[in-house]
C-alpha cells in the first residue's frame, strides 16, 4: 500500500513540475523579458540609421525612392519657391557619421535638435541630384497657364491641366503644387494640388497620376481611397500591377504612398483601421497603434499580409508597462496623459510619454525607443528624452 501512495505521490509531484514549467515556457514565449537603458542606443544599426533619416529630413519632403545604400528624395515646386521638382541624395554611410555623436548619450535631447538645424546637413550631407534619370526620376516643371512639361529618359510630354483637369475647373491663373511620390524603372507617382478647385467631397483636389516611364499610360485619380479603388475597379491599373513597390514575400500586396496599399490578387485597397497605425514602409501594422492614448500591456504587431487576412499571426508581441518606466525614471505621477507612437518601422519604435502630476501639473515624461531588431526575447528600452513629441513618417507632402 505505502509503495502505491508513493508512486502517486511521485506522479503529482511530475505534474505540477511539468504544469509550472509549461506555464513559464508558454509566457516567456509572449512576454519577452524588457531591458531599460538609460541613454541613446550606443551603436549604429540599420533601424537606428532609418529612423535619424527620416527625423533629420522632416516631414516637408517626400522620398521617391532608396537603393544601394542611396536615399533620394524630392522637394516640390511650391517649397522652394520654384517651378519645378528637385531631387537630393545621401548615402547610409553620410547619415551615421552625422548622427554618431549622439551614440551613448544620457542626455541627447540638444544634441539631437541641434542636428536638425545645422546648416551643415543641408552644405555637407545633402546634395542635389545630378543625374536624375539614372534614378528613374521625371524632370518635371511647371510652364505658363498651369501647362506642366515632363520629360522622363525615353519620352517628353506637355500636360494641359485646365484641359486634362476640366471636369474639377482649373485654371490657368490657379497655383499649382506637385511632387514625385514614388518612382522606378517602370512607372512614377505625381502628386498635383490645388487649393482653389475642390474635388468630387468638396474638398481641396488632390490628384494622383499614375505615370509609365515612357509616358504611353497614364491615369488620374483623386488622391483618397475610394477614388483609387474605382479605377481598380475598372482595371484601369492593372498594367501598373507589376511596378508597384512590392511589401510582403509573395509580391501580393503593392504599396502605392502614404497608407494606401493595394491587394493586386483580388484588386482591393487594404484597409488600415483608424485605431491602428502602419509602418512607413508599408510592410508592418502596430494594432490600436492609433489610440488616442496608447494603451500599455501587451502589443502586438503584425506583417500586412496577415493583417489583410484577418488572422492573429503576430511578427511580434511586448510588454508595454507605464508604471514600471515611470519608477525606472524616478517619476512621481498618478498616471499616464500622453501616450503615443512618433515613429514605427520595421524593428523600430519610438514613443513619446508624459505623465499626470502626483497632485497637479506634469509628472515628467520620456522618449522611448523600443529596439526590435535583433533578440526579440530581450527587447531594449532606451529610456531618452529627445524633446520629439511629432509623428516622423513619409506623409504626401506638397
Amino acid at each position: 500500500m505505502k509503495k502505491h501512495y508513493l508512486i502517486f505521490f511521485c506522479i503529482i509531484v511530475i505534474l505540477i513540475i511539468g504544469i509550472v514549467f509549461g506555464t513559464n515556457y508558454s509566457l516567456n514565449l509572449s512576454s519577452p523579458k524588457t531591458t531599460y537603458v538609460h541613454h541613446f542606443p550606443e551603436n549604429k544599426s540599420p533601424a537606428l540609421t532609418e529612423f535619424m533619416s527620416s527625423f533629420l529630413r522632416g516631414h516637408l519632403e517626400n522620398r521617391p525612392l532608396e537603393t544601394d545604400n542611396r536615399y533620394v528624395f524630392s522637394i516640390g515646386n511650391l517649397q522652394q519657391g520654384s517651378e519645378s521638382i528637385n531631387y537630393y541624395e545621401y548615402t547610409e554611410a553620410q547619415i551615421e557619421k552625422y548622427y554618431e555623436p549622439l551614440l551613448g548619450l544620457q542626455k541627447p535631447d540638444k544634441q539631437f535638435r541641434q542636428l536638425k538645424e545645422s546648416e551643415e546637413l543641408e552644405t555637407s550631407v545633402y546634395k542635389p541630384v545630378k543625374d536624375i534619370f539614372s534614378f528613374n526620376l521625371p524632370k518635371v516643371a511647371l510652364e505658363r497657364g498651369n501647362r506642366l512639361k515632363i520629360q522622363t529618359e525615353s519620352a517628353e510630354e506637355i500636360l494641359d491641366l485646365p484641359q486634362l483637369m476640366e471636369k474639377y475647373n482649373i485654371k490657368e491663373t490657379d497655383e499649382i503644387a506637385f511632387d514625385v511620390v514614388q518612382s522606378n524603372k517602370g512607372y512614377f507617382t505625381l502628386l498635383i494640388l490645388d487649393e482653389d478647385a475642390m474635388n468630387s467631397k468638396g474638398q481641396k483636389l488632390y490628384l494622383t497620376f499614375f505615370i509609365k516611364q515612357d509616358l504611353s499610360k497614364m491615369v488620374m485619380s483623386e488622391s483618397f481611397d475610394e477614388a483609387v479603388q474605382e479605377k481598380l475597379d475598372k482595371g484601369d491599373l492593372n498594367s501598373f500591377f507589376s511596378d508597384f513597390q512590392k511589401i510582403d514575400d509573395a509580391e501580393r500586396y503593392g504599396f502605392l504612398y502614404d497608407q494606401t496599399i493595394v491587394d493586386m490578387k483580388i484588386k482591393k485597397i487594404v484597409e488600415i483601421k483608424k485605431e491602428d497605425y502602419l509602418s512607413n514602409d508599408g510592410r508592418y501594422v502596430y494594432i490600436n497603434g492609433r489610440q488616442d492614448k496608447l494603451e500599455d500591456g501587451i502589443q502586438k504587431i503584425q506583417r500586412i499580409e496577415n493583417y489583410a487576412a484577418g488572422n492573429e499571426i503576430y511578427e511580434t508581441e511586448f510588454k508595454l508597462d507605464y508604471k514600471e518606466i515611470a519608477k525606472e525614471l524616478d517619476l512621481v505621477i498618478s498616471g499616464i496623459g500622453i501616450a503615443e507612437i512618433n515613429y514605427f518601422n520595421k524593428d523600430y519604435v519610438v514613443l513619446n510619454l508624459e505623465y499626470n502630476g502626483k497632485f497637479v501639473g506634469t509628472g515628467g515624461g520620456t522618449n522611448v525607443i523600443i529596439d526590435l531588431q535583433e533578440n526579440k526575447k530581450t527587447l531594449a528600452f532606451y529610456l531618452v528624452n529627445l524633446e520629439l513629441n511629432i509623428e516622423i513618417r513619409d506623409w504626401l507632402t506638397l
